[in-house]
């Protein structure tokens, strides 16, 4: 990576570098005691992973304290609330548990083409009595795989499985150069030991320190040994990620003097090097875990497997073992080793039984431990909010003197006076009923009491508390109660010079009548004056036993607190010394540690670089944001290395990066240059870098959860285990003696978990339990599979991952796989992905939702620029990918279609640069769509030809309204609903939600009140993943969709008969309604999809959607049971109505139909077979025939799309291009039907297969203006017979002129009818055949130099100019040609 940077990017940079630490996300900072910090995490922890409900913290924290525990609560998604007031104020948090869901109404209604469309389906086939039966609820038909379904299943048919082999003796070992480096490593010296106990033991723990060898020579002592012995061997290792499989297979290869895929090789997704000759296989635990899903005898060639880096407790690797303990049992010969740097053998030791534990010392050279407080120490570190904290600290020791001359001058003057008896005060307050309404509006805490008050008001308070507390004046509480009551100023108040308030002044002094005025207005009992005094200190101090009692009874009497302070922390800071206790409390009330501090590992930094000449500095970071802060920090903001910055290399490690740039962090830098890595957690165990000596740990790692109840991901920055500490620390001192710096104090380091939270408890769980049914014996419900995992996840997690499973139909109530659940168990994504895939094969729109599935299985390939004004240009890239569709996942579709381009054309990495794209992404997802479609092919839905072949199965490509219904039928529970009335966006289970910043539809800002902006078309929305920021639930990668989508699409595939009722409020109206009632509701139906997916519309709109729905759930189950099934007439018929229901009701809501979504990468020829001929099937929408012209004398052309534009109702009802086709344009429009509502009599509809494109070459200009003005054209007998066979199965025929000799194409017509007998005798050339009717589109001409890119692969790639008379175009070649005269016009046609 360069370390260059220009002046102008220097400056750039500066702008949006936060004042202190990493992202702000503004949020306003809390500085507490890091003890108490500790305590709540801790509490915070165990409750979330507990099956409690609720949980209460003591009274005794402070307001500051109180706000630091909303902010965690809410950022974990838990209700928290405060109530009482002074010491009765307690906080309790809640868990979401989906009860209190929102039920806004949810209105349905379709346009009379819609209507129509679905009557004529409904009155052509009707639903008959078995279909209504096979589609209830209880019915197993249709549904369930039988049982005997269970034995035949072909498991072998599992993708990405290690391949099959069979045990060899190894060859012996060729010498290598690193051979002396082997034998320098610890585990060397212990090899015998490890070779017998394995021999001796079926399980063997392996516990190494970084650096020991454990990863690479392990493996090779069995390799070693079984060739010294001539015994066969077959050895898996699994790691927890790509990068790692393939560096160890590489080195363990070249130590052994081989290249990979002899004896050593690798296999993970997408990418293996291995071959019939290789024994030790290196793999991820998602490939091994496909191969165990193919059976048990899958292993019965394997002689031993080594599961590594056991610590990192991925869910995969806990679901793994899960499975090998019961292998282990069915395969005597098996040898399992479990490896890790820091394992929990307590744990393993129990779930293996007793099994030998070898444990392996690191490298020899000691590394130095240093915390927070020896950094604090050691830098010297300062700053303005540490300078405004000491005079702070200042302030409040100058009020804690000038409280004690009170003190003293209250004692003197006491003197032996008796207590004063309390006086009732005149004219102020006599009617206590106002205080006793629990308002708590007098108790709104600032951390003064004082803050925003105006000067005067400050004086007059001060002057009040001083008077009553030195002067007895009892008169001054009428003046502090008026300016409590009616000028806003807090209850708490506290004196400016004394930190005291009204009600200590008032308890010091026994004045009881205003003490119980000011409890009743809500005074907190908890607040301490500046010499650490509360009021009941005051009282006790002064001898006014009344009062103290008072106090006494306010206090309520409760049970032992939830949050016991001194039995959370296991270290108090008793060990620290006075200047470290000191020091870390500066630092803690001047900087928030939940954020990083840059600015101390700057200075840290910049300390390591002046103090030694050489030695690499890994600096451990959560995550890519700060990452890149820190970068631009050291190569452009700081002066300090900028102005050197030859004397650096600055190197990025993430999961992002491919694997050359991590070679390039690897390798030594040259004398005189410091190497920076910074880098995420994939350095502590995946990569290791031999050359460091300082590792700065900024304790902070990126993790994922996922909340089981409230179904949001949460990505959080968390405080790392004790295991991770340990590991990084090892990354230093492999060359030499090394530093590892903790940004964090031995108090949080004692105090931090054992071992980080096993993913297995913090992941959903819908992959794995399908996964079970096939890993676990058949008579084993999945919840006791999983139970049987090392640390098993929550019943009400797995409880609710099986019902997920049921609601998207892949198990049947009595938990059993459905066909669909067998399919998607199949696929290589999650299971919402794969019936999303299996939904747009039957829809017919597989080619785009093949890019969307696997960009949303990977990840999003747009990537964050940490700047600000650069954030701001990727959102833009991302919005100009959408084509103004409302719609996330079209930027995903686009920018990949965009991507396959720039690479055919030799520039994808500048064209990744220009639109914040990463590479690395483009390239595993083109893979994946080359894996998933093999899948699909191999358990028969994409077929080589006929049916269901690759032009099949995207016929509706181009319909944007056809592949959302696929998006919908996936995606499904993932909705959103958007109230009109209240302009608020809900879920089944928020209330409230939001757009996520990368979100397109985030540009529709919200207001104040969280409402949106108008301009959202429809109610409706689906998203990939609701996540949780600081306390708001966000919607990512979202789609607008039309109610029927969601209707249709959305819901199990059997509903009951009652999901159509009456509304709630008509049933329980008494009695019949009037005849002459005219309330809107009395025709109402609700369709019930689920609890809270229902929809109000007319009654025989209601019977008819139920019905369609009921033909499309029932098509779904019939092509997912048996794939290769013939179409039925009936089933193309449903395909073609949900085509045109889809595509109207788009057009109603106003939302675009763009064009090119169905073009497929290039190059085609493994997915797609001979281009030499168009497939013509009868699968496409529905078309009105006559036409009628508008008063130019051309049909309208709506951004290149083949659209029908109907008059009164604009509902789109455009066929869709076979996939090829990709832009094709043309329009027709239609007669409306009667607005009656009652449709008249229609036109017969004819059906449009594809759009087929041919060239018609005329000798003269006169013929074309003929055909201009009478519609007609005629042509040679010999392309006669071509069009009319096109024309007659029902092919869109686009016709484009051209006049020999002129240079230019005049224009393109659409061909309306048959060839006719009759000649027309104005032509001007003989030897022409029959007169047929053309629809003039374009009639301005277009030159030649404008399609001299345009090459037709019909026609030997030649361009499309020289075209003999007749000639056809290649689909997309015909498409790209009609665009140019949509961009040559300049014209928007509607």
């Amino acid at each position: 990576m360069s370390n260059h940077g220009t002046a102008s990017h220097k400056a750039a940079k500066s702008h949006s570098t936060p004042p202190r630490g990493s992202t702000y996300k503004g949020l306003k900072e809390i500085h507490i005691d890091e003890e108490v910090k500790i305590a709540v995490n801790l509490s915070l922890e165990r409750f979330r992973y507990s099956d409690q409900r609720e949980m209460e913290f003591p009274s005794s924290l402070s307001s500051t304290e109180r706000a630091f525990i909303h902010r965690m609560a809410q950022s974990l998604g838990y209700i928290s609330k405060s109530k009482g007031k002074g010491p009765n104020r307690f906080l309790t948090i809640r868990k979401k548990d989906g009860s209190d869901k929102p039920r806004p109404t949810m209105p349905l209604t379709l346009s009379h083409n819609s209507l129509y469309f679905i009557r004529s389906l409904l009155q052509r086939f009707p639903i008959s009595n078995k279909e209504r039966t096979d589609m209830l609820p209880n019915s197993k038909s249709g549904m369930s795989v039988p049982a005997e379904h269970d034995n035949s299943y072909d498991r072998n048919r599992a993708s990405g499985r290690l391949n099959n082999g069979i045990p060899m003796v190894p060859r012996r070992r060729s010498p290598s150069d690193l051979d002396s480096f082997r034998r320098s490593l610890p585990v060397h010296e212990r090899q015998e030991e490890i070779v017998q106990l394995i021999k001796g033991n079926r399980v063997v723990l392996v516990v190494g320190e970084t650096g020991s060898g454990k990863t690479t020579q392990i493996p090779q002592f069995l390799l070693d040994e079984c060739s010294r012995n001539g015994e066969p061997c077959r050895i898996f290792c699994t790691q927890p990620r790509r990068l790692a499989a393939i560096a160890v297979a590489e080195r363990v290869a070249a130590e052994r003097g081989e290249s990979v895929g002899q004896t050593v090789g690798y296999h993970i997704r997408l990418e293996s090097r291995v071959s019939p000759k290789t024994l030790l296989t290196f793999c991820t635990s998602g490939v091994f875990l496909r191969t165990l899903m193919a059976g048990d005898a899958s292993l019965t060639t394997v002689t031993h497997v080594i599961v590594d880096e056991v610590h990192e407790r991925d869910g995969l690797t806990d679901f793994l073992l899960t499975k090998m303990r019961d292998v282990l049992q069915k395969i005597p010969s098996l040898k399992l080793i479990l490896s890790s740097a820091a394992l929990d053998t307590d744990l393993f030791l129990q779930y293996f039984g007793s099994c030998p534990v070898i444990h392996l010392k690191g490298r020899q050279f000691e590394v130095q431990e240093l915390f927070l407080e020896d950094v604090l120490r050691m830098t010297g570190f300062d700053s303005k909010d540490k300078t405004k904290y000491k005079e702070e600290t200042q302030r409040k020791e100058k009020k804690q003197r000038r409280l004690t001359e009170w003190c003293k001058a209250v004692e003197s003057s006491c003197g032996d006076e008796k207590q004063r008896s309390p006086q009732s005060v005149p004219g102020v307050l006599q009617d206590n009923s106002c205080l006793d309404r629990g308002d708590t509006s007098f108790n709104k805490l600032t951390e003064t009491g004082s803050e925003q008050l105006e000067p005067w008001l400050l004086k007059e308070m001060d002057s009040c508390i001083s008077s009553i507390f030195l002067g007895e004046d009892q008169d001054a509480f009428i003046q502090l109660f008026n300016l409590i009551l009616y000028e806003g100023v807090n209850v708490d108040y506290t004196h400016s010079e004394t930190g005291a308030t009204p009600l200590m002044v008032a308890a010091g002094r026994g004045f009881l009548t205003h003490m119980e005025q000011l409890l009743n207005m809500g005074a907190d009992i908890s607040i301490k004056a500046s010499n650490g005094w509360t009021a009941l200190d005051f009282a006790k101090h002064f001898q006014q036993t009344e009062a103290a009692d008072l106090l006494k009874s306010s206090i309520p009497l409760r049970e032992a607190s939830s949050l016991d302070e001194s039995s959370l922390l296991q270290c108090d800071s008793a060990e620290l010394s006075t200047e470290e206790q000191e020091l870390l409390r500066l630092y803690h009330h001047s900087f928030d540690d939940e954020w990083v501090d840059l600015d101390l590992i700057m200075d840290l930094l910049h300390n390591i670089c002046s103090t030694t000449s050489d030695g690499a500095a890994l600096i451990f970071l959560p995550g890519y944001d700060d990452i890149v802060a820190l970068r631009d920090r050291i190569l452009y903001d700081d002066k300090r290395f900028s102005f050197h910055s030859d004397r650096f290399q600055v190197f990025t490690l993430h999961s992002d990066m491919q694997t050359l740039d991590q070679k390039k962090a690897m390798k030594t830098a040259p004398p005189g240059v410091r190497k920076i890595i910074l880098s995420t957690n994939i350095a502590e165990t995946s990569i290791t870098i031999n050359d460091v000596v300082f590792v700065i740990d900024s304790g902070k790692v990126k993790e994922k959860s996922f909340d089981t109840l409230s179904h949001v991901s949460m990505l959080k920055t968390v405080w790392i285990s004790k295991a991770s500490a340990l590991q990084r620390k090892g990354r230093a001192g492999r060359c030499r003696p090394g530093v590892c710096f903790h940004l964090f104090s031995r108090l949080r380091f004692n105090n931090m978990l054992e071992f980080q939270v096993p993913q297995l408890l913090r992941m959903p769980l819908q992959e794995l339990c399908l996964q079970t049914k096939l890993l676990a014996p058949s008579s084993s419900p999945v919840t006791e599979f999983l139970s049987k995992a090392p640390q098993p996840p929550p019943a009400h997690a797995i409880r609710n991952a099986v019902h997920m499973l049921k609601t998207i139909d892949a198990m049947d109530q009595y938990e059993d796989l459905t066909d669909l659940g067998y399919h998607l168990a199949d696929l290589p994504v999650e299971p919402h992905l794969g019936k999303m895939v299996l939904s747009a094969v039957v829809l017919k729109c597989l080619d785009p939702i093949l890019t969307i599935a696997c960009t949303l299985a990977y990840r999003d390939p747009f990537v964050l620029p940490a700047q600000g004004s650069q954030k701001r240009a990727a959102l833009h890239c991302r919005k100009r990918f959408t084509s103004s569709s409302f719609s996330d996942h079209m930027a995903l579709l686009r920018a990949f279609q965009a991507w396959q381009k720039a690479r055919s054309e030799g520039w994808e990495r500048s064209f990744c640069e220009k639109n914040f794209l990463s590479q690395a992404t483009m390239d595993m997802i083109l893979g994946m769509r080359t894996q998933l479609l093999g899948q699909l092919r191999a358990i028969g839905f994409v077929r080589a030809r006929g049916g269901s072949d690759i032009r099949d199965v995207n016929l509706n490509s181009e319909n944007w309204a056809v592949v959302k219904a696929a998006l919908v039928a996936g995606m499904y529970p993932n909705l959103v609903h958007l109230n009109q009335e209240t302009s608020l966006l809900s879920s089944n289970r928020e209330k409230k939600v939001h757009f996520h910043p990368t979100s397109i539809l985030s540009q529709f800002k919200e207001n104040s009140s969280g409402k949106l902006a108008r301009g959202l078309p429809t109610d409706w929305l689906i998203y990939d993943e609701m996540s949780r920021g600081h306390r708001m639930a966000s919607v990512r990668c979202c789609s607008m969709v039309t109610p029927i989508t969601v209707a249709i699409f959305g819901g199990c595939a059997k509903l009951p008969s009652s999901a159509l009722q009456e509304p709630a409020a008509q049933r329980a109206t008494d009695g019949p309604l009037d005849d002459n009632s005219d309330s809107e509701t009395e025709d109402q139906t609700e369709l019930r999809i689920d609890d809270w997916l229902v929809f109000q519309l007319d009654r025989e709109a209601a019977g008819m959607v139920f019905e369609l729905r009921q033909k499309w759930q029932s098509l779904f189950i019939k092509r997912i049971r048996c794939p290769s099934k013939p179409w039925s007439q009936q089933d193309e018929a449903i395909i073609r109505t949900l085509v045109s229901v889809l595509a109207a009701e788009e057009q109603g809501a106003g939302l675009q139909q763009p064009s090119g979504i169905g073009q497929r990468p290039r190059p085609m020829s493994s997915e797609e077979g001979s281009q030499a001929s168009v497939k013509n099937s009868k699968n496409g929408p529905q078309l009105p025939t006559n036409t009628t012209h508008d008063k130019s004398g051309r049909s309208p052309a709506a951004s290149g799309l083949v659209q029908l534009k109907v008059h009164r109702d604009e509902s789109s009802l455009c066929d869709d291009p076979h996939s090829s086709s990709s832009l094709s344009s043309c329009s027709v429009t239609s007669d409306s039907p009667a607005s009656s509502g009652k449709v008249s009599q229609p036109v017969s509809p004819q059906l449009v297969s594809s759009v087929r494109y041919f060239i018609m070459k005329s000798s003269s200009i006169r013929n074309i203006e003929i055909s201009q003005q009478r519609g007609i054209w005629s042509t040679t007998p010999n392309n006669e017979s071509k069009l009319s066979k096109a024309f007659l199965e029902n092919n869109l025929i686009i016709l484009i002129f051209s006049v020999q000799g002129s240079g230019r194409f005049q224009g393109y017509a659409r061909m309306t009818s048959v060839i006719s007998q009759e000649s027309c005798q104005d032509w001007g050339f003989v030897g022409l055949g029959g007169v047929f009717s053309v629809e003039w589109i374009h009639k301005e001409s277009l030159p030649f130099q404008c399609t001299q890119h345009i090459l037709n692969p019909w026609n030997d790639n030649k361009k499309v100019q020289i075209s003999r008379d007749g000639q056809e175009l290649e689909p997309q070649v015909g498409s790209q040609l009609l665009l140019l005269w949509e961009r040559n016009s300049g014209s928007q046609f509607q």
